[in-house]
């Protein structure tokens, strides 16, 4: 088979492969499997969506989710599911 049409199990040379911390790593459940169409951690299963934002605020997200140890999405499900409130500038 020629070079060009061999098909490859790695990576795009382009995607960088890096070491997830530990906030963003999937909490272990004794006993309990991950099934694919299963909730897991709330009552119903969770929709990709995309938000666009400024360097500003991702940073600020990320600055947030180290500070709590869970990753963007879950503090962002946590301030939808109004777990944690936020406070009015006003104050």
């Amino acid at each position: 088979m020629p070079k060009n049409l061999r098909k490859t199990t790695s990576r795009p040379k382009t995607q960088k492969s890096r070491i997830r911390e530990p906030r963003e790593k999937k909490i272990s459940r004794k006993g309990l499997k991950s099934l694919r169409g299963q909730p897991e951690a709330y009552d119903e299963l969770k929709k990709i969506v995309s938000i666009s934002l400024t360097p500003t605020a991702i940073k600020g997200l990320d600055d947030l989710s180290r500070a709590y140890m869970i990753s963007i999405s879950e503090l962002i499900e946590r301030i939808g599911r109004q777990m944690i409130q936020l406070l009015n500038g006003d104050n």
